[in-house]
């Protein structure tokens, strides 16, 4: 049972990392454009 938790919360962490690493990629983008 824990286990199964366990490749849970690491799947959700691996999601969470690719969202926030996309959303840290626009922002920086936003911000080269708008910097400019």
């Amino acid at each position: 049972m824990s286990k199964e938790i366990l490749e849970i919360s690491i799947l959700v962490d691996e999601k969470f990392d690719v969202s926030f690493n996309l959303v840290q990629g626009i922002f920086g983008l936003i911000l080269k454009v708008f910097g400019k």
